[in-house]
């Protein structure tokens, strides 16, 4: 009966761990929705009392490859952006030392669905969120 307790507890408490590790990870994902020519928020935050704005680097990408946006050392910069962001990619740079990352899209096209991660190198999570565009 000992042998049965041990590995019934034992069983229990990985599926704990397993459903937390798949809960923190959806958490981590978020859905938006756009229209095309439209504009859409994509959300990224990061909370840290001690945030200094030389220690705020931040990479948006697109489908893992696609080069969004970059915030290096507090400051944004399209220096490597994707042509295909051009003058639609925008932060909220006021917003930095709040924690506050988040990418605004405009002028939205059908081809920017998709998955988009906010690389936060500060930080041991990388949020992402899923971006669907309807046509009108």
């Amino acid at each position: 009966i000992y042998l049965f307790i041990y590995f019934f507890y034992r069983c229990c408490c990985f599926c704990i761990c397993v459903f937390a590790v798949l809960l923190n990870k959806a958490c981590l994902q978020v859905t938006v929705e756009g229209e095309v020519r439209g504009s859409a928020v994509l959300p990224c935050s990061f909370i840290d009392n001690h945030l200094k704005k030389e220690d705020i680097t931040v990479y948006w990408r697109h489908n893992s490859s696609q080069n969004v946006y970059d915030i290096i050392e507090g400051k944004g910069s399209v220096e490597r952006q994707d042509s295909a962001y051009k003058n639609r990619a925008e932060t909220f740079p006021i917003e930095y030392m709040k924690g506050n990352f988040s990418l605004k899209l405009n002028s939205l096209q059908l081809n920017d669905s998709g998955k988009y991660v906010c690389y936060i190198t500060k930080a041991h999570q990388n949020p992402s969120t899923q971006l669907f565009v309807k046509g009108m």
